[in-house]
């Protein structure tokens, strides 16, 4: 008997079945959750900080001073209620102030990515589905856009580093989704889609052209093949790489827990969770 299929692709898990099938499963097919990390808090709080910040002010009303308030007032609620309420709440206090900070800063960073005053924003958080083929696609797009001339342009906040020249198209490929699903729904193809790197105030643009996006459906219908496979199959084949070291199912992965296997080393610059 094979495994249920998930009832939908997103670029989340585009992405988890290319890095590791067998993550991908634990996480998406048998459901099992992660603990909260701070790095994942903190994408969250600058995340909905933003959402409100372009979403419920004017474009005057758009400055630093409201900025420093919302992340705030977001940092409070967070403690209050919701996913991370419990994580909060057990840091340290110490903790707690440093993650206010570097979320406030996250969020000003913007102000040297672009004009908040002049973004003309159509909408925060909307979210786009589509069947491409026999699956359906869906994605929460952070921002959609409109410039000067009309055009429609796609917004994906990231709040890690940026990624190398040589994977700079594998991010790209995320928000090159968001833009496909924006062409499906609406009828409108976006100019352009941007990925904006808060921490290092880094802007990565390319074009949402026809091609891109033909490539895009393309990959996203082989990697649908793949899942469809490895679930009727049962293989979901583990991928040992860097990222095992940021990977919470490391007790449960065959790379890890096999006997004679030799085990990678921790990388020190990630704390135990």
């Amino acid at each position: 008997m094979g495994l249920p299929l998930p009832c939908s692709l997103t670029p989340t898990k585009v992405t988890a079945f290319k890095d590791c099938a067998y993550a991908f499963r634990l996480s998406i097919i048998d459901k099992i959750p992660q603990p909260l990390s701070i790095w994942t808090v903190k994408g969250v709080l600058a995340h909905r900080a933003l959402e409100r910040f372009y979403f419920s002010l004017p474009a005057t009303e758009r400055t630093p001073l409201q900025a420093r308030a919302i992340v705030q007032d977001e940092l409070a609620s967070s403690r209050k209620t919701g996913y991370s309420a419990t994580f909060l709440e057990e840091l340290p206090e110490a903790a707690q102030v440093r993650l206010g900070q570097e979320v406030e800063q996250l969020v000003l960073n913007i102000f040297t990515l672009e004009d908040p005053t002049t973004t003309n924003v159509l909408g925060t958080e909307i979210m786009f589905e589509s069947s491409l083929g026999d699956v359906l696609a869906r994605g929460v797009i952070d921002r959609l856009d409109r410039d000067a001339n009309g055009d429609l342009i796609v917004v994906d906040y990231k709040t890690g580093r940026p990624p190398s020249h040589t994977h700079e198209q594998d991010k790209l490929a995320g928000v090159l989704f968001y833009a496909l699903l924006v062409e499906r729904v609406l009828g409108v193809r976006p100019k352009s889609v941007k990925l904006m790197y808060l921490r290092d105030r880094m802007v990565i643009e390319a074009e949402a052209s026809p091609h891109r996006l033909h490539a895009v459906e393309g990959k996203t219908a082989a990697i649908w093949s793949a899942v469809r496979m490895a679930c009727e199959t049962g293989n979901f084949r583990p991928r040992p790489s860097r990222l095992c070291h940021f990977c919470a199912y490391q007790c449960q992965c065959p790379s890890f827990t096999a006997p004679n296997v030799q085990r990678q080393p921790t990388d020190p610059r990630v704390p135990k969770v």
